[in-house]
């Protein structure tokens, strides 16, 4: 049962997204699938992971090459606690 509900959303977000095309011509039902705009959303879709990971390594490498303690611009420093009087 649960794999036909996740069959039935995947469909219709296929179909929402524009990749999947329902009609019924002449009384005849017909399913397209439009493999361009697959194609087209799928490597914009790779460019903008590629880009994303990209930045996080270079956040990554900075972070690493930074003395301990030391606070980035735009960093929110910590702070510490004061002692509390016994």
């Amino acid at each position: 049962m649960r794999v036909v509900i996740v069959v039935v959303v995947l469909v219709l977000i296929m179909v929402l997204v524009g990749w999947l095309r329902l009609s019924s011509p002449e009384g005849n039902p017909t399913i397209q699938v439009d493999t361009d705009k697959v194609k087209e959303d799928t490597s914009t879709l790779v460019e903008k992971s590629k880009q994303v990971v990209d930045q996080a390594a270079e956040k990554v490498d900075a972070s690493i090459d930074r003395e301990p303690g030391e606070i980035e611009p735009g960093e929110i420093e910590p702070v510490e606690p004061e002692p509390t009087a016994q």
